[in-house]
């Protein structure tokens, strides 16, 4: 505005408008843990709020009214059955392990505190509602709708105490206790590692340690000759063995009548040698 050339005014005022459960990386989850790891992501980044309405308060001499997004809700759950727009990632369906949890009691006073801590750097603040149509069991913390109704989060004991000049004035000197995977009565402790098995491994159905054994070699098939082929193979072979040895008598034959032939007058081509 000051860009433009307008001039500061001090009846003039803007109005912010956040969300903390608008996008699938703010509500999504999948299991008890992954809940509560969800409320830390929150209680951290909660303080940031204070960033732009300091900035437009003292760089742009616009005070700034937080007008909506200040509730303890970490999902959209409060919308599931009721709005088109609902759109089921896993974040729902465990809310009853919150209820009576001292952990869940604990972190969502801490994200209480530290969004009003941010909220109060501005010109003021709105709570998205004060409270709901039926006002059954008002402080118990059983639906999701009642985490946007400041009567019943009040009534919990999860608001700081507006009576003090300086409500919730330390909350985002550190940042919010590391304990979601601790677990307590509401959630076991995250499972210890296995016991060391060696080459093995450790079986969780049978609560042992599992080794793999190879199989034995396979069995070779028999070799032991078939007598009734080994007759076969001989029968089928006679007419050739039969026929070698005639050949071979013919040849010695002949060969006896060549050697009489041509070497009977022989010595009759020689003259003797003299003494």
């Amino acid at each position: 505005l000051k860009g433009s050339g307008f001039e500061s005014d001090p009846y003039v005022f803007g109005s912010l408008e956040m969300s903390h459960t608008s996008t699938v990386a703010d509500i999504a989850s999948s299991s008890s843990q992954e809940d509560r790891s969800k409320l830390f992501y929150h209680e951290a980044t909660a303080c940031m709020v204070r960033s732009p309405l300091e900035y437009t308060a003292c760089f742009q001499d616009m005070p700034v009214f937080l007008g909506s997004g200040f509730d303890l809700s970490i999902d959209d759950c409060f919308l599931e059955g009721i709005s088109s727009t609902f759109k089921d990632y896993g974040q729902c369906g465990r809310f009853e392990e919150t209820t009576y949890s001292d952990w869940w009691a604990r972190h969502r006073a801490s994200y209480a505190a530290r969004q009003l801590f941010a909220a109060e750097r501005g010109l003021g603040w709105s709570f998205a509602t004060w409270k709901l149509y039926s006002e059954d069991d008002v402080g118990v913390i059983d639906t999701p709708a009642k985490l946007l109704s400041l009567k019943d989060v009040v009534e919990a004991g999860l608001f700081p105490n507006l009576n003090k000049e300086l409500p919730a004035n330390s909350a985002c000197l550190n940042p919010p206790d590391n304990d979601f995977a601790l677990g307590d009565d509401t959630l076991a402790p995250t499972m210890g590692p296995p016991p060391d098995c060696g080459n093995g491994w450790w079986n969780y159905t049978t609560n042992n340690c599992t080794y793999w054994i190879p199989p034995p070699p396979p069995t070779m098939a028999p070799t032991e000759p078939c007598p009734e082929c080994e007759c076969s193979a001989v029968s089928s072979n006679l007419p050739l063995v039969w026929a070698g040895l005639i050949g071979a008598g013919a040849m010695f034959v002949i060969g006896i009548v060549y050697n009489m032939v041509t070497n009977r007058n022989k010595r009759s081509d020689y003259s003797a040698i003299p003494n």
